[in-house]
């Protein structure tokens, strides 16, 4: 007589066969609708690139006080399941009248037609829980994503993977689509994180204004640049050039001239004038060469002669001429 059973409890694996073409996935507990019993199905997953034909299994149901309900061999026979297939969750590998409260899977022998894979002796591997989003943010993921049941934060191992609907991906499984509720891992993460980072930009434009620097047209001051190690300063203005005189080496002799060597004075810094410095620190006693004042005395009397020569000669000039007019016209009225 067959009997319908309803489900009760649904509970995802927390651990894995590192290395196993097949994945224990879930477990779910049944009850039936007349007799009451208890029953437990167990979903596996073909993670390889192959056809499965056979899987053995060894499972433990425990109680509500952790006492052992039953501990059993289970073989699923028979079976062809192509890669990225579910298998085992209508068959039932355990029935009771009591509650269970927990059940452990090995996984021992996989087969692919006459070729076999061996577990048992493959350590498992205990996985994090994965962690809840906030109701606010699993509706708005759910809403991105376009899908229901978005419930976990997406986290990346390097086992593999968790979705956000809760199912785990290990590595050997080599996909980044959820084959449960079809995410796309990568898109998915996307998702997530333009949710959690637009409030950042919101918090810093009203901020903005208070520490906007000076318009660009006005030179900013050095304070207000925050590069000021790697700046590189303005061309100094051509006078610059001539305000810092490098120290003259100690060894280095002055340049030889005609004007007699100037002696430093003690105690001080020695300074080299220039040839015009020279001549106005020469002592006012000092005479002249006679030379030089007698070529000065004759450009004077020169000078004297040409203004008495320019002063009296137009005037002689014109009594001269009115003479010999006159003398010319007596002549020529009285004598002829």
């Amino acid at each position: 007589m067959e009997e319908n059973f309803e489900p009760v409890a649904h509970t995802r694996a927390n651990y894995y066969t590192p290395g196993s073409p097949v994945q224990f996935v879930c477990v779910e507990l049944l009850k039936g609708e007349v007799s009451g019993e208890h029953a437990v199905c167990l979903t596996f997953k073909n993670i390889s690139r192959v056809t499965l034909t056979a899987l053995e299994i060894h499972f433990k149901c425990k109680g509500v006080d952790g006492i052992i309900l039953c501990e059993d061999e289970f073989e699923y026979r028979d079976i062809e399941v192509k890669p990225g297939e579910s298998f085992g969750m209508d068959d039932a590998v355990f029935v009771t009248q009591k509650a269970i409260t927990s059940v452990d899977v090995t996984l021992k022998n996989v087969y692919n037609g006459k070729r076999v894979v061996h577990l048992d002796s493959i350590k498992r591997v205990r996985l994090p829980a994965p962690r809840r989003l906030s109701p606010e943010l699993q509706k708005a993921l759910e809403s991105r994503m376009n899908r229901q049941g978005l419930k976990y934060m997406p986290q990346v191992f390097e086992n593999g993977w968790y979705c956000a609907c809760g199912a785990f991906h290990p590595k050997e499984e080599d996909t980044v689509y959820c084959s449960e509720c079809g995410c796309d891992r990568i898109l998915l993460q996307n998702a997530l994180n333009t949710l959690l980072q637009p409030e950042k930009p919101r918090q810093i434009q009203p901020s903005e204004p208070a520490v906007r620097p000076a318009p660009a047209a006005r030179p900013a001051e050095p304070e207000q640049r925050g590069e000021e190690p790697t700046r590189v300063v303005g061309t100094p203005r051509a006078s610059e050039a001539t305000r810092v005189v490098p120290s003259r080496p100690a060894a280095v002799e002055p340049p030889k001239s005609f004007a007699p060597p100037l002696e430093p004075e003690a105690g001080g810094t020695r300074v080299i004038p220039g040839p015009d410095e020279v001549r106005r620190a020469q002592p006012k006693s000092q005479p002249q060469p006679l030379e030089d004042y007698d070529e000065e005395d004759e450009e004077d009397r020169r000078d004297g002669m040409a203004e008495t020569l320019i002063r009296w000669v137009p005037p002689i000039t014109a009594i001269v001429c009115a003479g010999i007019a006159l003398w010319g016209f007596v002549y020529y009225q009285f004598v002829l």
